[in-house]
């Protein structure tokens, strides 16, 4: 199964303009073990028990990304940056 990623674009491509190379890189190779299913095990998820289908992936020390689950075979990035920022933004998906 493959999940195709096609919400928060914008938020990526923003974030990926002022990134540097290595963060990119495993930004990204978080993002394909989100879209092939693998992502519970190789990286520490952690669930948004407030938001249904919202969870935390850790991709690095101080890199996390918020991903959504809002249609079927679908997901979005809602958050990416620091950890302690994440709880100081509440990202919407536009």
């Amino acid at each position: 199964m493959r999940l195709k990623l096609n919400l928060g674009l914008a938020r990526l491509e923003k974030w990926a303009g002022s990134a540097g190379q290595a963060e990119k890189n495993a930004l990204y190779k978080a993002l394909f073990a989100v879209a092939d299913g693998t992502v519970y095990n190789t990286y520490k998820v952690l669930d948004d028990v407030s938001r249904d289908g919202e969870f935390f992936v850790v991709v690095r020390d101080n890199l996390i990304v918020k991903i959504c689950f809002r249609e079927p075979d679908v997901f979005g990035v809602l958050y990416i940056g620091a950890p302690e920022e994440s709880t100081e933004t509440q990202a919407e998906i536009t």
